[in-house]
């Protein structure tokens, strides 16, 4: 509570400070705080005691307090993890960490995520245990660390190259003496230089990979810098033991090279990762530091740092700016880039009353708008948070792959030793036999299979989100290539979801423009679609809706009193009366797009307002793609059996069902199910949330309300369910890749391992094979990247 208190406050500015502040001071010492390991002790012995006849009362409001209570969040970001093994090795590390709750560390995001007790641990000592494994640990919000630690390892892979191509030159040299005789001296003074070279290189160029290659054996979590840290010790080690005994079998340069062309592969593939995240790394930029607030002191704006905009203040934007957070445009007009946001290119023109979304950029103009959500509440920070738990999440496929590459370290360890053994009992020299189980332990690459599915998942995820198509679920990749059955919702999916008046029946004796003032004027103050769509047409035909008082909103409709005349708005029972003849009052239909609402003066029928909504035009072609794919659709919808088969019938379905309501549309996915189909369900995300549940692959068609409140996997950002075009054909190439870079590395392993073991293979050679495994898995997600 203390600690929360200095939170609080301003006293303290680094909360791993608190201890040094006045009040923590005070605290220990009038008793609230414990003042010593005794005292702590003493305390618990006599709460303990106190608390023995409610334990079980207390465990309750613990548990209902949930496992967060009381703890903070520590996000960090890890430089230098090599493949899957490393953000396991570090995963485990944290967690047993005393204090520490629970602990996350993702290969794909380099980002390692806690939540710990501060008054048990302070961020320093986590951060401090994760560069004790060798990995470099930073805040996120430490933007120049990251390219600093990039030109350090780019600044050590030139140093021990340059020292080790110096070992390889002069070790040729050396080379010499198995065909001619060389003195002693002359072995000496050419052996020193390399074993010198050789210690700065091991140390200075393979520290790091060193220090890894420990602290993974003592967790018993040994990755690919414990084989290759192994393979470079030991033959440092022999090459040693035999320049000390004058033998001239030294191997040196295989250990230079080893650690030079690891060092190298490392740097080529943070390269390649780079390019995979541009956009994503691009996407999470877009939230600006500043705000320019405008307030009545500043009314051209005052640039603030963005923590302290709030909901309901004023901000203005102008060209080359991002928009800060949600809001309403108050005054100006602008031309704004979304296509971050969407992937449509395609400038937006905003004036007033016009929502603006943060993450936007200002391409000309200048306006000035009302906030309305802020922070992770935007659109943009939503999307955010969605994408990151997206990279965050392992397939199942994934997770059986990393659970294999534990016990491949081991079993290759196991092979070498073996293999030198063996070679040793079976009569080949001792120096053939090292260098066997060297190569064994050099060939194999763990970090191949490691890296297969993250940097395709990465690619895929960076892509679906250049085309406006946001991954909630990383199986969705997965999930979508076995799609055969499509199920879209009708309302808001497939049609624009907006009522919009398209045109007003009168009897005789009556305009449509006085119809129109008069239906305005009723429903001036409501806030529905029929309401909005009927003041929309007003304000588009330049009426000015008539002034109705005693307005009275029944279910059925709205009543009010023009003048002395009574009019009504409504329903056909509601506006002209249940005992209308037949003949008087025309049948609505339901086959049709267009549906109505009546006007009456004085309980007689006046006008009929027909409202229509249409067909998105991308509808007809989208659903003629999908069938090309064998795909079968489906239409489903709350409306009438009637209109939703005309609709239907309109783009070309044959299986539609209307009434239904969402527990209908839940089961009617399940019907599907129940006969063997993979089925998507396309819908708005909130309305249709039972039956994206039931189905094997969800899509939301964002309709601008919250995302947090979507139940999908993937959420169409445009709005325009078009956009299954661009996510299926992705989809299939994502699976693809991962499957390519699967096989590559598996059949790379399974030959290359027994020729090694034959000793057909020198370790330079396995250090250059290994190299090219890697390198070819990277290649492949880059060529996924390069062709979009």
């Amino acid at each position: 509570m203390v600690y929360s208190m200095l939170l609080e406050s301003t006293e303290v500015d680094d909360p791993a400070r608190f201890k040094k502040t006045d009040l923590y001071r005070q605290c220990v010492a009038a008793g609230v705080i414990p003042a010593s390991e005794e005292d702590l002790r003493r305390i618990n012995q006599q709460e303990k005691q106190e608390t023995q006849a409610t334990a079980e009362s207390v465990d309750d409001v613990a548990t209902a307090s949930g496992p967060s209570a009381g703890t903070l969040a520590l996000d960090l970001i890890v430089d230098g993890m090599w493949c899957t093994a490393c953000a396991w090795v570090i995963e485990k590390t944290v967690t047993r960490l005393g204090g520490v709750q629970e602990a996350t560390c993702h290969f794909s995001t380099d980002r390692l995520r806690c939540r710990y007790r501060p008054d048990r641990v302070a961020p320093d000592q986590i951060q401090k245990a994760v560069t004790q494994l060798g990995y470099g640990a930073r805040e996120s919000d430490a933007g120049n660390a990251g390219q600093k630690a990039r030109r350090r390892e780019l600044i050590r892979l030139t140093i021990t190259g340059l020292l080790s191509a110096n070992v390889m030159m002069l070790s040729w040299a050396l080379y010499a003496g198995f065909f001619t005789n060389l003195t002693n001296d002359a072995v000496s003074k050419i052996s020193l230089p390399i074993v010198a070279m050789a210690v700065a290189v091991l140390v200075y160029g393979g520290g790091p990979m060193l220090r890894k290659a420990w602290f993974g054996l003592i967790h018993l979590a040994p990755g690919m810098e414990t084989l290759v840290g192994l393979a470079a010790v030991c033959a440092f080690v022999y090459s040693l033991y035999n320049w000390l005994t004058g033998s001239i079998h030294l191997y040196f340069d295989t250990a230079c090279m080893l650690i030079t062309l690891v060092l190298l592969g490392k740097v080529l593939e943070q390269q390649a990762k780079g390019r995979v995240r541009r956009d994503l790394d691009s996407f999470f930029a877009l939230q600006p530091a500043k705000v320019r607030l405008v307030t009545d002191t500043w009314p051209t704006g005052r640039y603030m740092a963005i923590d302290q905009l709030e909901t309901g203040d004023r901000f203005a934007a102008e060209a080359d700016e991002i928009v800060p957070a949600d809001g309403r445009v108050e005054s100006g007009t602008a031309t704004l880039d979304e296509s971050s946001l969407t992937g449509e290119p395609r400038p937006v023109r905003v004036m007033r009353g016009d929502p603006i979304k943060n993450g936007a950029r200002v391409i000309d103009g200048r306006v000035t708008a009302r906030v309305e959500k802020v922070g992770d509440d935007t659109v943009l920070g939503q999307m955010i948070a969605i994408m990151t738990r997206s990279l965050e999440q392992k397939s199942a496929f994934e997770g059986r792959t990393e659970r294999m590459l534990r016990w491949f370290v081991p079993v290759i360890i196991t092979l070498a030793g073996g293999t030198g053994l063996f070679c040793v009992m079976a009569g080949i020299p001792v120096n053939q036999a090292v260098v066997r189980a060297v190569t064994v332990m050099v060939i194999s690459c763990p970090c191949a299979l490691g890296v297969a599915i993250p940097m395709a998942r990465l690619a895929g995820i960076s892509l679906a989100a250049r085309r406006g198509i946001l991954v909630r679920e990383i199986e969705s990749f997965e999930r979508a290539v076995s799609i055969d059955t499509v199920v879209f919702d009708k309302t808001g999916t497939l049609t624009h979801g907006r009522w919009r008046l398209s045109h007003i029946e009168c009897q005789p004796g009556y305009q449509a423009s006085t119809i129109a003032a008069w239906a305005a004027g009723l429903e001036q103050s409501s806030d529905h679609e029929i309401a909005r769509a009927i003041n929309a047409y007003a304000h588009a035909q330049a009426i000015a809706p008539a002034e109705a008082t005693d307005i009275i909103v029944h279910p059925d409709g709205v009543q009010g009193r023009l003048d002395k005349t009574i009019v009504r708005i409504g329903n056909r029972g509601f506006a002209w009366g249940k005992g209308l003849p037949a003949e008087d009052a025309p049948m609505e239909s339901e086959a049709t797009l267009t549906s109505r609402v009546f006007f009456s003066i004085d309980n007689r029928p006046a006008a009929t307002l027909l409202f229509g909504d249409t067909i998105r035009p991308t509808v007809p072609s989208m659903l003629d793609a999908l069938k090309r794919d064998s795909r079968e659709i489906h239409l489903v919808s709350g409306d009438g059996n009637a209109a939703t088969r005309e609709v239907a019938r309109t783009i070309g379905l044959t299986e539609a069902r209307g009434n239904l309501l969402p527990p209908d549309k839940a089961n009617y996915i399940d019907i599907l199910r129940g006969r063997g189909r993979q089925v998507a369900m396309v819908g708005d995300g909130i309305n249709d949330a039972a039956a994206m549940a039931r189905a094997h692959l969800a899509v939301a068609v964002h309709s601008g309300q919250g995302l947090a409140r979507e139940a999908a996997h993937i959420t169409l950002m445009r709005g325009n369910p078009a956009q299954l075009l661009d996510f299926f054909p992705l989809s299939r190439r994502v699976n693809r890749n991962v499957t390519q870079n699967l096989w590559c590395a598996w059949i790379y392993n399974l030959v290359s391992i027994p020729i090694a073991m034959n000793g057909l293979l020198t370790p330079l050679v396995a250090a250059t094979a290994m190299l090219l495994s890697s390198l070819t898995v990277i290649g492949n997600t880059l060529r996924l990247v390069r062709r979009g």
